[in-house]
């Protein structure tokens, strides 16, 4: 017969093998959904115990002048207003059971990694949420800002007379927009991310024509590849309903500070079974809120 400790082995502890399985389908799960990322470059913080982050937001510069002898000095102080940001964990924790470890294990089958794979999933979900849209009613997140929520008040095109979710009203709204930026010198390359009841409207043809109105809008921005889909975009704009958000992804204008990427801790409980935390510190910084444009329906 076996010892008790042979058998608290046997049952309550994982291979090397079998906890690399679980981060590597943690991670084959995760990495198609995180739509934030695509939008900011990533700086790496030297590890999780940074709890705080603080950085210059940059006002634009006063204008070149034009004369015969260059002699008068255009030189001016570009303001630095200091801000900080706190930074965050985002985890969800999982079990696994010893019973259905030593049953697969036994069996020669992979384990099941479901329950860490949804844990995976909801840490990826709070993070695009934290990334598009920052805190809003309803969602707490210690009152950090996010793409959606950096947006200045004049920096929005909202409907008038009429959804700009209709066919006559898509296309040129999105060109305001871009001409928006534009005008405060944001220039591009523009990403364009919208909610998935928005993005339906594009799969249409438009009238009279052969071009899908997603190719249209894609022309605009810069190729089709430039329009993203999440569900986690949300407007906190006074009666905002179908939502859309232009950005310029151009260098300095955001970025993502990551403590520690997404991982995956695992600890054995007394019970015999194994507790998984899936958690990353990340925190999204708003450097040039002029580089980003809402668009955004009342009605």
């Amino acid at each position: 017969m076996q010892s008790l400790q042979r058998v608290g082995l046997a049952t309550g502890t994982l291979t090397t093998e079998e906890i690399n399985f679980i981060e590597t389908q943690i991670v084959k799960t995760v990495r198609p959904q995180l739509i934030g990322r695509q939008l900011m470059p990533v700086r790496a913080l030297p590890h999780a115990g940074f709890r705080k982050y603080t950085f210059y937001k940059e006002n634009d510069m006063s204008q070149a002048l034009i004369d015969m002898t260059g002699e008068e000095v255009a030189a001016d102080i570009v303001d630095l207003e200091e801000d900080s940001t706190k930074i965050p964990i985002i985890h969800k924790e999982y079990i696994l059971h010893w019973r259905d470890i030593l049953m697969r294990r036994e069996g020669g089958q992979d384990l099941n990694t479901q329950h860490a794979e949804n844990a995976a999933l909801q840490v990826a979900e709070e993070e695009d949420k934290l990334i598009l849209s920052g805190e809003y009613s309803g969602w707490t997140a210690l009152g950090i800002a996010g793409l959606m929520n950096s947006v200045p008040a004049t920096s929005r095109t909202v409907a008038t007379g009429a959804k700009w979710t209709t066919q006559a009203n898509i296309l040129p709204d999105v060109a305001a927009a871009k001409q928006g930026l534009r005008a405060l010198g944001f220039y591009g390359p523009y990403r364009l991310i919208m909610q998935s009841s928005v993005y339906t409207l594009l799969e249409i043809l438009i009238t009279n024509t052969d071009k899908w109105m997603f190719q249209a809008v894609g022309e605009l921005i810069g190729g089709v590849e430039n329009i993203l889909v999440s569900n986690n975009l949300f407007d906190t704009a006074a009666g905002a309903t179908d939502t859309a958000l232009l950005i310029d992804i151009g260098p300095g204008n955001f970025e993502l500070l990551i403590g520690q990427d997404l991982t995956n801790y695992l600890h054995k409980l007394p019970s015999m079974n194994m507790q998984g935390k899936v958690w990353e510190a990340v925190v999204p910084v708003i450097k040039r809120p002029n580089a980003l444009w809402d668009i955004f329906d009342t009605i």
